[in-house]
């Protein structure tokens, strides 16, 4: 079978990607930049373009049965103060995504979401884009899903210019520095580990369903106090944790955890990984990363050691 992964170098498409590799398929990955060059390094060929020009989507979707759409710009409040691109990728490019699937007659798209409970440029873009898919699987050929993503981590996941949260974290605990927590770290996630989302992407856009199920995660609870001190834990950092004040576009003591019941219902066990070990395995994967882009990530953010 052949897909597509836009985005396909980055942290979440590269690990779809591997998924879809070892099972057999022919896989494509459709990003501006090398593989590798932000995520992981599927053994796939590489088409480099963007995903706002039509042409290129046109040439790299003819015959392929599955879209993996994950290209996009990500932030929450790195993009409070320069929304244009994030809307001119997030939405403009996904909905010539669905135009050039459903010309080339792509039997399956999937996109991914969010859950819509921050008032940020990404969220809304995101939840716009999801709009978009629902309208054209009412006129279009193509099915396109979506399942909104909790928290992922894994390993690949880059070190910046996004902060997130585990990476961040890793590299402050490898330097021996208070973890930065924002708000009182009370907010409750849902760590979500990035290979089983892959599984559970993959499987879900082969229902066939045409429709959103809004919680894709773990369905454990766990507090950002709580990822910190996992961390410190596992790089022996005594610094500690530091709280900061909230970053714009983000809501303290939110509470996000998924119910999986209906995506249960769909799929059956997603068999997921157990939260210490892929944790462990996560921030074994940032332990080997080269010094020096452990020292870059810390000068980029401006912490002090």
């Amino acid at each position: 079978m052949k897909a597509v992964v836009t985005g396909g170098s980055g942290f979440l498409g590269s690990t779809i990607a591997c998924r879809l590799i070892e099972q057999g398929h022919d896989v494509t990955v459709l990003d501006l930049v090398p593989i590798g060059t932000k995520g992981l390094r599927p053994d796939a060929r590489f088409v480099q373009g963007d995903v706002r020009d039509s042409d290129v989507l046109m040439k790299t979707f003819q015959g392929a049965e599955e879209v993996y759409h994950l290209a996009g710009v990500l932030g929450t409040s790195e993009l409070q103060e320069t929304p244009q691109e994030a809307i001119d990728v997030n939405i403009g490019g996904t909905v010539k995504v669905f135009e050039a699937a459903g010309t080339c007659g792509v039997p399956r798209v999937f996109y991914p979401g969010k859950p819509n409970v921050w008032l940020n440029t990404y969220t809304i873009t995101k939840a716009a884009a999801e709009s978009f898919a629902q309208m054209a699987n009412a006129s279009g050929p193509s099915r396109i899903c979506s399942l909104r993503y909790y928290n992922a981590y894994g390993p690949g996941q880059a070190l910046l210019p996004i902060r997130k949260i585990v990476p961040a974290f890793a590299a402050q605990a490898m330097r021996g520095l208070p973890i930065q927590v924002f708000g009182d770290g009370e907010q409750i996630v849902d760590m979500v580990y990035s290979h089983d989302l892959a599984d559970m992407t993959i499987r879900f856009t082969r229902t066939e369903r045409t429709d959103v199920i809004p919680d894709c995660g773990s369905g454990v609870s766990v507090s950002v106090n709580e990822v910190a001190t996992a961390v410190n834990e596992y790089f022996g950092n005594s610094a500690g944790i530091q709280h900061l004040p909230m970053r714009p576009g983000e809501v303290p003591r939110t509470v996000l955890t998924a119910d999986m019941t209906e995506l249960r219902d769909v799929l059956g066990d997603p068999r997921l990984s157990d939260y210490t070990t892929s944790l462990a395995q996560t921030l074994d994967w940032y332990a080997q990363l080269p010094a020096e882009l452990i020292d870059k990530t810390v000068a980029f953010y401006g912490w002090q050691v």
